[in-house]
């Protein structure tokens, strides 16, 4: 009887706080970079950057173009899911494999190494409660050394 009372209590609890049977936040629709309100550290800042995103949990295919001041647009793309397998891609700074986890309903984080491992990126992109902002705290080692910013992006 207590045993059962407990997860009554628990079940309850859970619901109560919006923790039971919660979906992760849909990402799909274009992204826009607030470049001011970013946090660029030590980290090339960008003039702009636009991304496009089709997102059915788990599946994230994602394309963008990213412009810097006085060079040529660069376009990226990711086909791959959240669900802790090793995908293909490809950066800017080297041909490689990502991996995408979920770490709550709102948030997930994603870690791209080269394949020769001189360069490892890792993401924590986050969802906010409204839906309408995308926060990327990334994190880039490189044989250099390494370099941290925060991207903050803008749903349109």
């Amino acid at each position: 009887m207590r045993s059962a009372f407990h997860s009554f209590v628990l079940t309850f609890l859970a619901a109560g706080f919006g923790l039971h049977g919660q979906q992760p936040g849909d990402l799909t629709g274009n992204w826009y970079l607030n470049v001011d309100k970013s946090d660029w550290g030590a980290a090339k800042r960008p003039q702009s950057v636009v991304l496009h995103i089709n997102h059915k949990e788990p599946a994230l295919r994602y394309t963008g173009t990213v412009a810097y001041p006085n060079e040529d647009t660069r376009d990226f793309a990711f086909d791959g899911a959240i669900d802790g397998k090793s995908y293909p891609m490809t950066r800017s700074y080297g041909v490689g494999s990502a991996v995408l986890r979920r770490i709550d309903t709102g948030a997930f984080e994603s870690v791209f190494r080269t394949d020769d491992g001189s360069y490892i990126e890792t993401v924590r992109t986050a969802l906010s409660r409204g839906g309408q902002v995308l926060t990327r705290k990334v994190r880039l080692q490189t044989p250099q050394g390494t370099n941290s910013w925060t991207e903050i992006y803008e749903r349109r």
